[in-house]
């Protein structure tokens, strides 16, 4: 990662990205100026999808959750731009890239400090022609073998003891190809083997009860669990 500062604004930049960064990038009305949005995805805040040239990127914003969301909203405490939640999710993100995992390249971080607070962006790659899991069960009912790709993708990263801090079925993309990618790694980790492995699973089965409860004509029922378990590889079932 090659780090610049300016003033009270540090960035940090992959070097493939290195030759085509610019401060704007991290601008959402730059790229709307330049005519290069060509989408949004709405949560906590808004997710910009922008186009640089012939690249599709994702430029994201980090903002708070929970009571402490409401007082402090996007503010987190200043402990060192290397300690940040966005060099942290840079980090694992480039990690996993040289493991061959199926997540995202992150281009560049931006911090802006303000006294004992900073608020903080990430510009990625975006995946091509990937959705997420319930734009696609809103549509169709997901194969056996495409419920067996999942499982078997967060094997993977089970496998390589990296820790999904938010694994739901809106962070879980298939591509044009029928490829599994994992998306959104804040406050994701690498740590020791333990119970935290059948908690990520427990979560995400909470988020397709939710997601069936909100939509009951999603295609998603119990028995597409068990073939995510299948591909997982695990022996009984989870509930």
């Amino acid at each position: 990662m090659d780090i610049i500062t300016d003033n009270n604004i540090t960035y940090g930049i992959h070097p493939a990205y290195a030759n085509r960064f610019q401060p704007e990038h991290f601008e959402p009305r730059w790229w709307q100026e330049q005519q290069a949005v060509i989408g949004q995805s709405h949560g906590r805040g808004v997710t910009w999808f922008v186009r640089l040239n012939t690249q599709e990127l994702v430029l994201r914003h980090y903002y708070r959750g929970g009571m402490l969301g409401r007082l402090l909203h996007d503010r987190y405490l200043f402990d060192g731009f290397l300690r940040s939640r966005a060099v942290a999710e840079f980090r694992l993100l480039e990690m996993m890239r040289k493991q061959d995992l199926p997540v995202p390249q992150p281009c560049a971080v931006r911090l802006i400090r303000h006294g004992l607070f900073y608020r903080f962006d990430i510009l990625l790659e975006r995946i091509p022609h990937a959705h997420d899991l319930i734009h696609l069960l809103q549509t169709r009912p997901l194969t056996e073998q495409e419920w067996h790709t999942i499982g078997h993708t967060i094997r993977r990263l089970h496998d390589a003891n990296i820790h999904h801090a938010d694994l739901n079925s809106h962070n879980i993309l298939f591509d044009a190809a029928g490829k599994a990618w994992l998306i959104d790694f804040d406050k994701g980790k690498q740590q020791a083997d333990g119970d935290w492995k059948q908690a990520n699973l427990d979560r995400l089965l909470r988020s397709f009860r939710k997601e069936t409860g909100l939509n009951p004509a999603l295609h998603w029922q119990a028995s597409d669990w068990q073939a995510l378990l299948a591909g997982y590889d695990r022996n009984g079932s989870s509930s």
